[in-house]
């Protein structure tokens, strides 16, 4: 039995994703509004993925000691400290122009807190969750990060980056006074080896419905989690020293597809949208927003459509659309034709094609192909080789475009999805047949 108080808990999971949006979109709208020069703008923008790196790492071994919601609130702290810098930073920016060391910090810390949050709130729902909920609530996560990156842009319209910052520090607020009343894992509990608290945990989710049994020496949770009683030491929790020698060849894989997820190069157009639109001719601030609108609503269609089809099949026919996309795109910049109504829709295809296979899906196979003793360990992992490859690409983004030009860095980027499509095809089986238990 399921109760109201579940779907609350997913709410507030979804809603907290919302908040890694915005840290997310706010690169955008800023870079434009200050006019930040090349490396500056560089810098600014990997920011986020440097303390995305840091969050990732440190997310499993807070979890281990403190628990997920006080390891959420820690990462809620840091975002609201990190807006707070950055909207008191913004009279010294406006005079010189140009970031200021508080400015920096701020960028960082919220970094810090997107890494901890994402991280953090992929392993609790899953911790909470049934299996057969997984892959939905999986999908949702990249609902809640597309709606916060859609307000970004939407705001950028009518505010200025200061005063974004202030409205994202009490989003981030709100979500922390929800994330109060949530209850911890009921499988931490019993990690730790608190049965009535896991108890207690579990009794508030779901109601009266007996949470455990002991199956000889193991303990049963929710019907598809187990543990063993004879050892339920905090050392085995972490996993970041323990990983299965049959799963390494799957984090490779794993790791391999958070590369070329980076490579796709949406990413480097969520960053830099209203800039993208600038070499487009476009107005920057209106073609972000409809971007983005584009891209929250092929996110909620996403979370149907990767329960219908094929996993490999979407990522081959995605990779295969996003090349063609940026290769079309590079030629029009090229040759500098004026079609700006149609480089409109190339972004718009470019979102919808994201949102429903190289968005979702590489976390996704990371969640169904590992199982309990190392889930934590594969979540944190591909996490981090996502922020570390996504801090390359965005970093010689705008240097890469000054000395070449943009047309020459998507060619690349239609090269890559290629390379992603013939990897897919000659090393992924449809893992949604995997085992995951």
């Amino acid at each position: 039995m399921v109760t109201s108080r579940f779907y609350f808990v997913l709410l507030v999971c979804i809603l907290s994703a919302f908040t890694s949006g915005l840290t997310f979109g706010f690169s955008s709208a800023t870079t434009l509004q200050i006019y930040f020069n090349t490396i500056w703008a560089a810098v600014f923008g990997s920011l986020l993925n440097v303390g995305g790196v840091i969050g990732s790492l440190l997310s499993t071994w807070l979890i281990c000691h403190y628990g997920h919601r006080r390891t959420l609130f820690l990462s809620y702290s840091l975002s609201i400290l990190g807006w707070v810098l950055l909207f008191f930073s913004s009279p010294a920016v406006y005079e010189q122009y140009s970031p200021t060391v508080q400015f920096m910090l701020g960028r960082l810390l919220t970094g810090i807190g997107c890494g901890l949050t994402l991280t953090t709130n992929v392993i609790y729902v899953y911790e909470i969750i049934p299996s057969s909920s997984k892959v939905l609530m999986g999908s949702l996560f990249q609902v809640g990060i597309t709606c916060g990156i859609v307000a970004d842009y939407t705001l950028a319209i009518f505010l200025n980056w200061d005063v974004i910052s202030l409205v994202c520090a009490l989003a981030v607020s709100f979500v922390a006074f929800l994330t109060y009343m949530l209850p911890e894992s009921s499988e931490w509990c019993v990690k730790m080896g608190n049965l009535q608290s896991a108890e207690a945990s579990h009794y508030w989710l779901y109601g009266s419905e007996i949470p455990f049994k002991e199956d000889g020496n193991n303990l049963i949770i929710n019907g598809n989690v187990s543990h063993d009683l004879s050892n339920l030491s905090t050392k085995s929790y972490t996993g970041s020293s323990y990983v299965l020698i049959d799963s390494t060849s799957k984090l490779r894989t794993i790791f391999i597809l958070m590369t070329l997820q980076q490579l796709t190069g949406m990413n480097v157009i969520i960053y830099f949208a209203e800039s993208i639109c600038l070499y487009g001719g476009l107005v920057s601030y209106q073609c972000g927003s409809n971007m983005g609108l584009c891209l929250f609503i092929s996110s909620i269609v996403s979370v149907f459509v990767v329960r219908k089809f094929s996993w490999k099949k979407l990522l081959q026919v995605g990779a295969v659309i996003l090349a063609l996309c940026h290769l079309w795109f590079s030629l029009t910049v090229l040759t500098r034709s004026s079609m700006s109504s149609m480089h409109q829709i190339y972004l718009i295809i470019c979102a919808i094609t994201f949102a429903c296979s190289w968005g979702p899906l590489p976390l996704l196979i990371t969640l169904e192909s590992f199982g309990t003793v190392n889930r934590n360990y594969a979540i944190k992992s591909s996490l981090t080789v996502g922020w570390i490859v996504g801090f390359f690409v965005i970093f010689i983004f705008e240097p890469f475009i000054s000395w070449t030009n943009v047309s020459v860095l998507f060619c690349i980027f239609s090269l890559s999805c290629l390379l992603s499509c013939g990897y897919v095809y000659f090393n992924i089986h449809d893992v949604k047949l995997m085992n995951t238990t």
